[in-house]
C-alpha cells in the first residue's frame, strides 16, 4: 500500500490519461491498471456538514533558498552533448539527441506544473552539457551548475563524471542521481543515488563471486580497479572482502585521472601480464566498459577467466551490458539493475509502477519514437530484428524513478524548502518503488541516502539484431536482440 499511495502522490493527479496509454492488449505493457482504483485498504474519509476547525491560512512563500523564488524552483539537468558525439564521427541512433535526454526531464515538470506545480510553485529546469569527448567540459558544467545560474539542485541519470559531480557536491548543490557513486558522495548529505554506492556493489559483487567460485581458499584473485573516488574505494572493498574469505588478492589500478583512454586501455592490457606473473587464477573487475577493451582482449588471449563487478557507471545496466564485448560473454555480475527478464528465463512484467512509468513514457514519446517502448531495447535505439520486427526503445527507468523520489521530497519540505530542509525530507521518505531494480522496491533513510536494497545475479549473454526470436519473444534468452544479462537467481536482500 505504501509503494502505491507514494506513486500516485509523485506522478500525476490526472492518472486516468496516463493510465489509458498503458492498455492490456500490448505486449510491452504487462500491468492493467484502473485509473479510478483507490489503494488496497483505504476508505473514503467520511463526508461532514461543516469543518470542525477554521483552516490556519497557508504560509507565505518566500525566497527561501538559492534557486528558489516566490513561484518558482530551479532545476539543473545535466545531460551529454551528443551532437559533439556525432560530430566526432561516432554513430548514435538518430532519435538519441541533446534535447531528447533533456526532454525525458521536461515531461515531468511540465505535467507537475499543470497541475499547479508543488507547493505552489513551478519547477523550471536549466540544461547542463558536457561533452563526453572532452574532460574540460566537466569543469565548465560545474561553473554553470554553481556560478552562472542560480540552482537548487542538480538531476542526471547516468553518465556524469566523478568530477563534475565532485565539484558542484563541494559547492553545496545537492545531487540526485541514478548510478554508483562513491561513499565520499554520499557522505556529503547532498546525494541522492537509486543505485549501490561503489563499496557497496563491490562486496555485492565479492559475495556473489563466493557462492558461485571453484577458486579454494588460499588461491590469488586479482582486482582490477581506478584511481577514481568510486572505484578506488570499490576495489578496495573488493580486496577486503576476498582477504576476509581468505584470498590473496593482487590489486591493479589503472590511471583513469589521466583522461587518455588509449593509455587506460593499454595499462587495462598490461595488467594481465601482472595477474598472470602473480598467479592469479580470476579477475574481479571493477572498472568501467568504456575502459575494459584492453583488459577483455588480452584476457580473452591468454584464457584469463574474469568477473563483472557493478561499481561504475552503466557497469552492468542494461545499457552497460548492451555495449559489453564478446570476451566478456558467459561471465557474472552480481547487479540491483533488472534485464528484462526474470529467474524462470521469462520476459519480466511490469510492477503497477513500472506500467505507470512505461504509459506516461509512451504519452510523451510514442510520435516521437513512431510506436510504444518495448522492454529491452536500450534507450533512444530502434531495432529491426532478424523477423522484420520494429522494436522502439524501452522507457527511461531511472528518470522515472529519480523524478518519483524529486516530487516526494519536495512535496515534503514544505512550502519555503531549503536544500537542507530537502535533503532531510528526501532521506525521510522511507520506501520508495524503483523502475526495473531492486526487485522493484528501494528504502532511503537518514543513514542510507541510496534507495537500492536488492541484488540479483545475471550471465553476460550476446545477442543481435541477426538473432531470430523464439516463441517466448527472446533473443538467445534476451528480452532484446542486444547483449545483456541472463538472470540466474531471485533478488537477495543486500546487507
Amino acid at each position: 500500500m505504501k509503494q502505491r499511495s507514494r506513486f500516485a502522490l509523485a506522478l500525476t493527479a490526472s492518472a486516468a490519461l496516463v493510465l489509458a496509454a498503458c492498455g492490456g492488449d500490448d505486449e510491452t505493457s504487462n500491468t492493467e491498471v484502473a485509473a479510478t482504483e483507490a489503494p488496497a485498504g483505504s476508505e473514503a474519509p467520511a463526508a461532514t456538514e461543516a469543518p470542525v476547525e477554521t483552516e490556519a491560512p497557508a504560509e507565505e512563500l518566500t525566497a527561501s533558498d538559492t534557486g528558489i523564488t516566490e513561484t518558482t524552483i530551479t532545476i539543473g539537468v545535466a545531460v551529454a552533448d551528443l551532437e559533439a558525439v556525432r560530430a566526432a564521427g561516432i554513430s548514435i541512433p538518430e532519435t538519441l539527441t541533446t534535447e531528447h535526454l533533456f526532454d525525458r526531464w521536461k515531461v515531468f515538470t511540465d505535467q507537475w506544473n499543470s497541475e499547479g506545480g508543488i507547493n505552489g510553485r513551478t519547477i523550471e529546469l536549466v540544461q547542463l552539457v558536457w561533452d563526453p569527448l572532452n574532460q574540460a567540459s566537466f569543469d565548465t558544467l560545474c561553473a554553470e551548475a554553481t556560478v552562472d545560474n542560480e540552482l537548487f539542485m542538480v538531476l542526471n541519470g547516468t553518465g556524469l563524471s566523478g568530477v563534475a559531480r565532485n565539484c558542484i557536491l563541494e559547492a553545496g548543490v545537492p545531487i540526485f542521481y541514478g548510478d554508483t557513486v562513491s561513499p565520499e558522495e554520499l557522505e556529503t548529505g547532498l546525494m541522492m543515488t537509486v543505485a549501490l554506492p561503489s563499496d557497496a556493489a563491490a562486496r555485492a559483487g565479492v559475495a556473489s563471486w563466493l557462492s558461485n567460485t571453484t577458486a579454494e581458499a588460499g588461491a590469488t584473485i586479482g582486482v582490477l580497479a581506478n584511481n577514481t573516488p568510486a572505484i578506488s574505494a570499490a576495489g578496495a572493498a573488493a580486496q577486503a572482502a576476498l582477504e576476509e574469505a581468505g584470498y590473496v588478492v593482487e590489486k591493479v589500478e589503472l590511471n583513469s585521472l589521466s583522461g587518455d583512454n588509449a593509455a587506460i586501455n593499454a595499462e587495462g592490457e598490461a595488467s594481465v601480464g601482472t595477474f598472470q606473473a602473480a598467479g592469479a587464477v580470476e579477475v574481479l573487475v571493477a572498472t568501467p566498459f568504456t575502459e575494459n577493451t584492453g583488459f577483455w582482449t588480452a584476457a580473452a588471449a591468454s584464457s584469463m577467466p574474469f568477473t563483472m563487478l557493478d561499481t561504475s557507471s552503466s557497469g552492468c545496466s542494461p545499457f552497460g551490458l548492451s555495449r559489453v564485448a564478446a570476451a566478456a560473454a558467459g561471465t557474472l555480475c552480481a547487479t540491483t539493475f533488472d534485464h528484462g527478464t526474470n529467474a524462470a528465463g521469462e520476459k519480466a512484467v511490469d510492477s503497477e509502477f513500472e506500467a505507470e512509468c512505461r504509459a506516461f513514457f509512451d504519452a510523451s514519446f510514442e510520435e516521437y519514437y513512431g510506436g510504444k517502448s518495448m522492454l529491452g531495447v536500450p534507450a533512444g535505439q530502434k531495432i529491426t530484428d532478424a523477423a522484420g520486427n520494429e522494436l522502439i526503445s524501452d522507457y527511461t527507468p531511472l528518470e522515472c524513478s529519480i523524478a518519483n523520489v524529486l516530487k516526494l521530497a519536495l512535496t515534503a519540505a514544505g512550502a519555503n524548502p531549503t536544500r537542507a530542509s530537502f535533503m532531510e525530507a528526501t532521506f525521510g521518505l522511507g520506501e520508495v518503488p524503483l523502475a526495473q531494480m531492486s526487485g522493484g522496491m528501494g528504502m532511503l533513510s537518514a543513514d542510507k541516502p541510496y534507495a537500492a536494497t536488492q541484488v540479483h545475479t545475471v550471465k553476460i549473454t550476446l545477442a543481435d539484431a541477426t538473432v531470430a526470436p523464439d516463441d517466448a519473444g527472446l533473443y538467445n534468452g534476451c528480452a532484446a536482440p542486444v547483449n545483456c544479462g541472463i538472470v540466474q537467481n531471485d533478488w537477495v536482500a543486500f546487507d
